[in-house]
Formats: C-alpha cells, sequence, structure tokens
C-alpha cells in the first residue's frame, strides 16, 4: 500500500489517563477513510497528533514518507496536511 499516512505505534498519555495507547495505522493514498469508535476512545487525540496540534509522548507519524512528528499545524500545512473542523453552521441544508 502506498501510505500517505502512516501513524507508527503512537501514544499519548494526559497525566494518568492514557488517551491513546500504541496506536499505529496507514491510510493509502487516494483512499477515503473512516476512524470510529466510542466516545473516549482517543479518535480526536489522535487526529490531533496527525494534524500537529498534540505532540504525542512517543511513536512516529510519517506523511508522504516524511517525518513529520512534533511539527507544528502551520509546518504540516506547508506540506499539504491540512485538519478542518466540522462546522454545523456551514453544512449543507
Amino acid at each position: 500500500m502506498d501510505a500517505v499516512i502512516d501513524v507508527r505505534n503512537v501514544t499519548k498519555r494526559f497525566g494518568g489517563l492514557t488517551a491513546v495507547s500504541n496506536c499505529s495505522l496507514k491510510v493509502g493514498r487516494g483512499s477515503v477513510t473512516g476512524l470510529i469508535g466510542p466516545n473516549g476512545a482517543g479518535k480526536s487525540t489522535l487526529f490531533n497528533m496527525v494534524a500537529g496540534n498534540i505532540v504525542p509522548d512517543s511513536g512516529q507519524i510519517m506523511f508522504d514518507g516524511e517525518d513529520v512528528t512534533g511539527l507544528e499545524p502551520h509546518q504540516l500545512f506547508g506540506r499539504g496536511l491540512l485538519r478542518t473542523s466540522r462546522s454545523p453552521r456551514n453544512s449543507p441544508t
């Protein structure tokens, strides 16, 4: 698989709470990929790490073959990665 995003063994803790534990996943170039799970499963934390809003405690995040772990959102934007948020105000009716 030609992975555009490759998350490798990423972990994030907030004090005594482990929000994401040793998570790995690949998103293939040109694919449509979903991430599902219950509230509190760490989905938003994982997205925030990939988007550069949160730095993982361990692991590696690759984007288009380049290690981007710990880069800030503006640095990722320059490489072509941006996270947008869903807003009910902008939803089609």
